[in-house]
């Protein structure tokens, strides 16, 4: 569990730390960035298609609360596949995944650079990249402890945002200036569920990233209470403010087929708030996107290469801790790749495949929890159906259906092309398949914040 000086990573994390960690990674304020792809779609009900999307996560969120509990350690999907089936098989997840977050902190760079040069048009969106990319970087490598300073910080402005917004919102509607009325939730003049789900299908990727406070459990007080509870909790919160701003949109602006494609939250907020709104959020966009989703983004990958390093299946400087007890290396490792990866392929086809690899280890998960909780449980009680079988079905269903109706053909192909080079990566790691894939034996105490033996 540490870089051999006895020392494993530093547990300060609490629940609230980690509730905050998975919140801003799903950034509160993404509504007012994305409501222009999905307005459209939806006929104006934006607010359904989040609530229809909350509801579906949090059967993959109680899959990952059962996980946190039992096996409270670093790695996420990987160490939870690997722990309750076959190392093997958590190695495939934990590279599908591993997709996901190599690349989001890239997306995340790439967005905040977009609205940065927006803003300072001489400048070239490459220097708003690296520059992004050097300050989530230096935050990563001071520490756990900084990286959740800087997160609460940049949580606070977008809170002032949305309390900006909602005030002002709730002040128009005294004002009689708008008027109530149910156009985000039901629309009954152009009412169409399929346009809603295909609206769902884009507002769920908007919570991919509340698997990522599973990968901080090593970093937390207390990992198998705090976890689960941060998990449930973040998705609940962050889905109640999704439709809450988007229902208040509908009813400061219900006639949404007139607003502008390109940016029609920003006329919304300019009706609300006038100007000082509008800059306040196209910064705290910038920060958001190009600080606190990238910097935390990072933070998760390099925990998950972490405990593959651990186990022996990645190269063993990626778990080597610097004198702040985090993996110095690994973050290093990522911040230069998302730079590289993100000038040079570019955010249409990195955002592309953001969701293939989260879903394919969701749906990892889901089945992982009904084998070994329920199959494989020879003592089930009547509440286990529920929890151990009906509720991952549901979860791993959402998945699927996602994952077969919203891939396109590039990602189809760059996805398989990266699991082929996961396979490959596992072949050569276990000579051909003849041997079980390394892993780290952890007891009771060691999951609980001591210390680990190799095995």
């Amino acid at each position: 569990m540490s870089d051999g000086s006895g020392l494993g990573l530093k547990r300060t994390l609490n629940t609230s730390d980690l509730i905050i960690y998975g919140i801003c990674f799903m950034i509160p304020i993404a509504p007012m960035a994305w409501y222009g792809d999905l307005v459209g779609p939806a006929n104006g009900m934006v607010s359904l298609g989040y609530a229809i999307a909350l509801v579906a996560m949090l059967f993959t969120g109680f899959s990952y609360s059962t996980m946190a509990h039992n096996f409270p350690i670093a790695g996420s999907v990987y160490s939870y596949v690997q722990r309750s089936t076959h190392p093997s098989l958590g190695f495939i997840s934990g590279w599908a995944i591993m997709l996901d977050y190599v690349f989001l902190p890239a997306v995340a760079y790439l967005i905040g650079a977009m609205f940065m040069s927006a803003l300072f048009p001489a400048t070239p969106q490459w220097m708003w990249v690296v520059i992004f990319a050097v300050i989530t970087t230096v935050l990563n490598a001071l520490g756990i402890n900084i990286m959740s300073k800087a997160t609460w910080i940049l949580f606070a402005i977008q809170c002032v945002c949305i309390a900006w917004f909602i005030i002002g919102s709730v002040v128009m509607i005294s004002r009689g200036e708008a008027n109530v009325n149910a156009v985000a939730f039901y629309n009954s003049s152009n009412f169409d569920l399929t346009g809603v789900l295909t609206a769902t299908k884009v507002t769920i990727l908007s919570y991919l990233g509340f698997d990522a406070i599973s990968t901080l459990a090593e970093e937390t007080k207390d990992p198998r209470k705090s976890i689960g509870r941060a998990t449930i909790w973040s998705i609940i919160s962050i889905g109640l403010l999704f439709v809450l701003l988007c229902w208040l949109a509908g009813v400061i602006f219900p006639q949404y087929n007139l607003l502008p494609e390109d940016t029609p939250f920003l006329t919304i907020l300019a009706a609300v708030g006038g100007t000082p709104l509008v800059t306040l959020v196209s910064v705290s966009l910038v920060l958001s996107f190009g600080l606190a989703c990238s910097m935390e983004g990072q933070t998760a990958i390099t925990r998950i290469l972490f405990s593959m390093s651990r186990d022996g299946i990645m190269p063993k400087l990626f778990s080597k801790l610097n004198r702040f007890r985090v993996p110095g290396i690994g973050i290093v490792f990522i911040g230069v790749v998302c730079v590289v990866v993100g000038i040079a392929v570019g955010l249409t086809v990195l955002a592309s495949l953001l969701s293939f690899g989260a879903l394919i280890g969701f749906m990892a998960l889901n089945l992982a929890v009904i084998w070994r909780f329920f199959i494989k449980n020879p003592q089930k009680k009547a509440v286990d159906l529920l929890k151990f079988l009906v509720s991952p079905i549901i979860g791993f269903g959402v998945c699927i259906y996602i994952f077969v109706g919203g891939t396109d053909t590039l990602t189809w192909i760059v996805g398989g092309c990266w699991m082929a080079a996961g396979v490959i990566w596992l072949a050569i790691a276990t000579k051909g398949f003849r041997r079980a894939a390394p892993t780290i034996q952890l007891d009771e105490a060691s999951l609980d914040g001591v210390s680990g033996a190799a095995k």
